[in-house]
């Protein structure tokens, strides 16, 4: 007999196409990416997949158990997946460059070729008593690609398309025109055999998987705040900078409106896309604009900063309530403690995270994972606040429920389409989230 169960269903791939894969089937799921290296010992496809999905799955396992990522109490299934071209019985993985995707793409032009994706679900009861137990299995679809012309190939080489793609292709993109016939799942081809693996788990483990319900969060006892375009409006002081460095070059500035798209993935990005968009495609001055960019901003982080409208009584409403509030942002990590220095005071946040040698920068999750050691709360208790999708995908890569802000540098259609989990048009409505 099916039960609904309350399990924390755990995707251990960022892939997007998985994701809409689950979303597809309505699977209640959140990311928690391994970063794992993969390690293949077989030449098998059918084999390595299996070898590649289990190392996702396991490694996750092995961060909920060590650094209490999650709570130990409650069921939880991680599912783990890994897709590859094979031609001939050959392994094709991700091209390495736009020659290496020609290869691959003449080599599968006009001719048939396997797809594999290997699945690995652990299922971990929260019960002491209760085994683990884990189910492995690959599946297999036969893809017929029709005759590519040169130019073919070329052109959608152009596209990008292909770069991040096993076997330099993707069924569900442009290249689908090519695409003369498959042998099996389709979904397998695109990343995930959803139908297996909805099959297995409710033969196997009795779960149907769709009928699955995330458990309720206890109560929030921390929010984690991100800086610019969230808790300050940060863009005077962003866009004035990079716009007297690249005055310095020579180059065309930009309306200080317009740093709303560059900023947000910390300073490199930052003057990365802003001097492509002035010209510089090559990045020709990038390494001077960048060096000038962090000497200027030392003196200049706090130009024209404000808090929005709110913001203050917010933090001020947490505190009273003994709800921790912490800062993490992708700007260099000196700059985030000038700034909120100035603004609040030293000391006012129970946590200040800024980019750092320690952690990768956002989305990764490590950020939080180090504020969340630092104030000793779990993710379970915690929100995440922002608004960018790379402020979504943060918190979600990390298990966190995250709210997006109407009133930051982007739009409300980001955040809807980045799936944030709530989406507020004024500060005071975090307060009723909390409470």
């Amino acid at each position: 007999m099916l039960v609904k169960k309350n399990i924390d269903i755990i995707l251990a791939s960022k892939s997007p196409r998985r994701q809409e894969l689950l979303h597809q089937i309505d699977i209640s799921y959140r990311c928690m990416p391994s970063s794992k290296e993969e390690v293949i010992t077989t030449n098998c496809p059918a084999e390595a997949v299996k070898e590649l999905s289990a190392q996702k799955a396991r490694d996750i396992e092995e961060q909920i158990k060590s650094a209490q990522q999650v709570s130990n109490k409650g069921s939880k299934i991680i599912i783990g997946a890994d897709t590859v071209v094979a031609f001939e019985g050959k392994i094709l993985g991700k091209p390495k460059d736009e020659k290496d995707a020609f290869s691959m793409l003449s080599m599968l032009s006009g001719k048939s070729h396997e797809v594999y994706t290997g699945v690995t679900v652990i299922y971990l009861s929260g019960y002491e008593n209760y085994p683990r137990k884990e189910i492995v299995f690959s599946e297999c679809t036969k893809v017929k690609v029709a005759q590519l012309s040169e130019d073919d190939i070329k052109n959608y080489i152009a596209t990008k398309e292909p770069m991040d793609k096993a076997g330099a292709y993707g069924i569900q993109g442009k290249f689908g025109k090519y695409i003369n016939g498959i042998e099996g799942d389709y979904n397998n081809v695109v990343g995930l055999p959803i139908a297996r693996l909805f099959q297995e788990v409710r033969d196997k483990l009795g779960i149907n998987l769709t009928d699955v319900v995330i458990e309720k969060r206890d109560k929030v006892k921390a929010c984690i705040f991100d800086l610019d375009g969230t808790t300050l409006d940060t863009l005077e002081s962003i866009g004035s900078t990079v716009n007297l460095v690249l005055d310095e070059l020579g180059l065309k500035t930009h309306e200080i409106e317009e740093y709303k798209h560059f900023a947000g993935d910390g300073q490199y990005e930052l003057v990365r896309r802003s001097l492509i968009a002035a010209g510089d495609e090559k990045l020709q001055n990038y390494d001077v604009a960048m060096n000038r960019y962090i000497e200027l901003f030392k003196d200049r982080c706090t130009y024209h900063v404000r808090l929005y409208d709110g913001i203050r009584e917010l933090m001020e409403a947490l505190k009273a309530k003994g709800i921790k509030v912490s800062i993490l942002s992708n700007k260099h990590h000196d700059n985030v403690v000038s700034i909120l220095n100035e603004l609040f005071g030293e000391n006012y946040f129970d946590c200040v995270l800024g980019q750092r040698d320690d952690h990768k920068k956002k989305p990764s999750g490590e950020g939080i994972n180090i504020i969340l050691n630092e104030i000793g709360e779990n993710p379970e208790h915690c929100i995440y606040i922002g608004d960018t999708d790379t402020d979504m995908l943060t918190g979600k890569n990390y298990g966190l429920y995250t709210v997006g802000v109407g009133w930051g540098f982007r739009t409300k259609e980001e955040l809807v389409s980045a799936d944030a989990d709530y989406i507020v048009d004024k500060p005071e409505e975090i307060l009723k989230i909390c409470e």
